[in-house]
């Protein structure tokens, strides 16, 4: 004998199996998120250049670069760029960088970077007479009559006497756009291409106290150009037969 479910029944029995396998679903899914690694958990900012610390771990390094070129031939200025950040409890100062091989290393800008002032002459104004008399007699020399010239002074890059301070905290940003700068002041060897680096580059630091830390870097790459380089054209001319 066949037993006839009634219809008000069939809907609420119905209805719950809807409203457990919906239940079901969001379980599914919620766990399903709650152990994945999302793609962006482990993405950094891209940021140009090279961190690194101290050997003491007190002083940070970041965005260390070369400023970028198409190439940098011997004999030329090499701007170098970096951020230096002060974890420690006393000031420190930045005494000293050096770029293996490629040449010295001067700070450009800032006090400790520019030229000393020409000193003073201690000669007293002479007198009238005097000065008529000894011009009369350069005058009538040949050999007074037309001075030497003086042979041109070659340009100041920078100071080979770093002294950057830090202060506890704190940070400097030493950069062409800053005005103080680090350089290498002549580059000696083969030409710096683009997307090349300076090998073993060296920072040396000295606290308030007088103790030493330094931050080695066994590359310092050149940065990015700041504006893309162009593409080449891919219309190609065909030559007339």
């Amino acid at each position: 004998m066949t037993r006839t479910i009634p219809a008000a029944r069939r809907r609420l029995v119905l209805g719950a199996a809807l409203l457990a396998s919906a239940a079901l679903g969001v379980g599914l899914l919620s766990g399903c998120s709650a152990g994945q690694i999302t793609q962006t958990d482990n993405q950094v900012a891209a940021v140009p250049g090279v961190s690194a610390q101290s050997a003491d771990g007190l002083i940070a390094l970041r965005e260390g670069v070369v400023a970028y070129a198409d190439a940098y031939k011997p004999g030329s200025v090499v701007p170098i760029e970096v951020r230096l950040f002060n974890n420690a409890r006393q000031s420190v100062k930045l005494t000293g960088v050096t770029a293996g091989s490629a040449g010295s290393v001067v700070l450009v800008g800032g006090p400790s970077a520019a030229p000393s002032p020409a000193a003073p002459s201690s000669t007293a104004p002479s007198s009238p007479a005097v000065s008529s008399s000894v011009s009369k007699s350069a005058s009538s020399s040949p050999s007074a009559s037309k001075s030497p010239t003086p042979s041109p002074t070659p340009a100041v890059v920078g100071s080979s006497k770093i002294g950057i301070e830090i202060p506890v905290g704190g940070f400097v940003a030493l950069s062409q756009g800053t005005k103080t700068y680090l350089a290498v002041e002549k580059l000696s060897g083969e030409e710096l291409l683009a997307g090349s680096a300076l090998a073993d580059v060296t920072f040396t630091f000295t606290y308030a106290d007088g103790t030493t830390t330094t931050i080695k870097l066994p590359e310092l790459p050149m940065t990015v150009p700041a504006s893309p380089l162009p593409k080449p054209s891919s219309v190609v001319e065909h030559e007339e037969e």
